[in-house]
């Protein structure tokens, strides 16, 4: 029996218009209040004035994207909760960034994290971390743009396109005119709208269950209630270790190094307000991803003996379709929840997108353009005039930029939509770029030995290695074991077994949800493959693909600054304290103490 698609309610688009004109509202309004943008402190940095509550909540809207939204229900759909305790992980690196990195950020004042690297290390440093970045934030965006589209087209009657040009025009249009206080403000208002939405699939989810009880009871039966064991063996898909590893290193990164990240840290005066506001979105982060996470719980207690994607109807083809699908299916005979559903779906993207364009301003021009016409001996005056003709400058600061991006992102999701694997590919480059930079960070502000030789060389054998082993994971490794799931209580089962092993290869991924593929059409001979037949790294659960990257830049780029000072001795630099964590000046300040107190002994 064929499925057709449930229509949205002249409600439900009232409130997703109601929730776009709210978003480009606020950035008229910031347009033309206050100093309306005209300086670069005003635009990138809201003005440095910036209270801890917008702060807090935006660092958590920029963290949480609408691919996580739909992804990380549907990972404890087909893996369990055990993933949930990456969360552990997670807010122990984000209390690490904010004792590590940002005290240095604030000591320098620089608009863009990067500048920080030509300081410590030169330009060729900052150069590559920078293009880095806009290779991946690219990328990541035009992901984030498509996947809720998608996703959301398959279940209802809204127009894929007319989604994602909605997120784009709609982002572009209030980072472009309202600059950083437009962002962190629209933030604020679909961290509202993100809440509703999860809160009321949770409250709709247990009310058709019948309770939070029988929801605890029918996943533990369904085997979806698990703990991560603490046995040591990369190939085990999670365990405590690794998602700990995994967790903390993420969040190391997106909180100390990102320039999304630090540009709203750096919007507040001083550094005790601005770690007040990270210790603020800690908890904000946390409670919504246990919230994602029981969702998935949710939806398996209520697909329990019907799974969608494998009975008679077969109604949607992703697991990632299946937040979207329960929304329709139980919420929409409730006029208007259904939209205030999918537009905090749609607020997830709109914070992510709208971040990475603010980000992306503030690199291109300070990162790329900026130091290309200094070095080219070109005057200040000049420099004024080009900024002014792009509208990167002193008038409209980033709005070139901000339209520029904005665009970018929404022409690569056509590829997107043509070439199914550079999703996978894509999301690759942003999960594996991330790490291998803060490990050049941490070389740069945890040691004083590291060069920039060094610290390159880190850089670009940390990111080939990473996605060498990913990448060929990803083609030759074999799939993850997934939970089962029954279509016993289906209308009619045909000859469809009772209970099936989930596959889903087509699934969108991000950070959260990563799981391996195959760029063959042939998936017969990657299904057969069996441990033994694949190489051992090839097997390496997804998750330790991060600390791969990050702890082989620090190894790699430490021992080839030493091999570099013995070379050239004369050539070391002078390093200002400045630069250097207060951790590492702690660290050494005890060591110091100890010493001293052994000699005089």
């Amino acid at each position: 029996m064929e499925h057709h698609k449930v229509i949205l309610g002249t409600l439900d688009y009232i409130i997703i218009v109601f929730m776009l004109l709210v978003s480009v509202g606020i950035g008229i309004y910031f347009r033309f209040a206050g100093q309306k943008q005209r300086t670069i402190d005003e635009y990138l940095l809201a003005g440095k004035n910036m209270t801890i509550f917008p702060v807090a909540f935006s660092l958590m809207a920029s963290y949480i994207s609408g691919v996580v939204v739909l992804g990380l229900p549907a990972e404890i759909y087909r893996f369990g909760t055990a993933f949930s305790f990456i969360i552990i992980g997670a807010v122990v690196g984000t209390f690490l960034a904010s004792v590590i990195f940002l005290p240095v950020f604030f000591q320098i004042q620089a608009p863009t994290t990067y500048e920080y690297l030509e300081r410590r290390f030169g330009k060729l440093a900052r150069k590559l971390c920078s293009f880095a970045f806009v290779v991946q934030s690219v990328l990541f965006m035009a992901v984030v743009i498509y996947a809720p589209g998608l996703a959301l087209n398959a279940v209802t009657n809204l127009s894929m396109w007319v989604s994602v040009v909605s997120i784009t025009a709609v982002c572009t249009f209030y980072c472009a005119l309202g600059g950083m206080k437009a962002v962190l403000w629209t933030d604020v208002f679909q961290v509202f709208l993100m809440f509703l939405c999860v809160i009321a699939v949770v409250i709709k989810g247990c009310i058709e269950v019948g309770g939070l009880k029988s929801v605890f009871k029918i996943a533990d039966e369904g085997e979806r209630l698990s703990v991560p064991g603490m046995k040591f063996d990369p190939v085990i898909r999670y365990t405590m270790i690794n998602l700990f590893l995994y967790g903390m290193i993420n969040s190391l990164s997106i909180y100390g190094t990102s320039q999304i990240q630090v540009q709203r840290l750096l919007t507040i005066q001083n550094l005790s307000r601005s770690r007040k506001a990270i210790y603020l979105n800690i908890p904000l982060m946390a409670v919504f991803a246990v919230l994602n996470c029981f969702i998935g719980v949710v939806l398996y207690a209520y697909y329990a003996k019907c799974n969608p994607m494998t009975s008679p109807e077969k109604p949607i083809s992703s697991a990632d379709q299946l937040l979207p699908y329960f929304i329709m299916s139980t919420l929409s005979s409730h006029p208007g929840v259904a939209g205030l559903c999918i537009a905090g779906i749609f607020s997830a993207s709109l914070s992510t997108v709208s971040s990475a364009i603010n980000s992306l301003s503030a690199v291109t021009t300070e990162d790329l353009i900026r130091p290309y016409f200094r070095s080219n001996a070109f005057s200040e005056l000049k420099i004024a005039v080009f900024a002014k003709v792009v509208n990167l400058g002193t008038n409209r600061y980033g709005t070139f930029s901000a339209v520029f991006y904005g665009l970018l992102g929404l022409s690569l999701t056509f590829v997107v939509a043509k070439f199914g694997n550079l999703i996978q590919i894509a999301l690759t480059i942003v999960t594996f770029i991330n790490a291998p930079i803060c490990g050049v960070f941490f070389l740069g502000m945890m040691t004083r030995r590291t060069n920039e030789k060094g610290a390159v060389i880190g850089l670009i054998c940390s990111i080939a290695l990473a996605l060498w082993i990913s990448f060929r994971s990803a083609a030759n490794g074999p799939r993850p074991k997934t939970l089962p799931v029954s279509v016993e209580g289906c209308s009619s089962n045909g000859t469809l077994n009772a209970s099936l092993s989930l596959y889903d290869a087509s699934s969108i991924l991000d950070g959260y949800t990563t799981e391996s593929w195959s760029f063959s059409d042939n998936t017969t001979a990657s299904s057969t493959k069996t441990n033994d037949d694949v190489f051992y790294l090839y097997r390496i659960s997804y998750v330790w693909f991060g600390a791969l990257g990050f702890f082989s830049c620090i190894v790699i780029g430490y021992l080839s600054s030493i091999f570099f000072n013995c070379i050239f001795p004369t050539n070391k630099k002078v390093i200002s304290e400045d630069l250097l964590s207060p951790v590492l000046k702690l660290l050494e300040r005890k060591r110091y103490r100890k010493e001293k107190e052994s000699f005089e002994m």
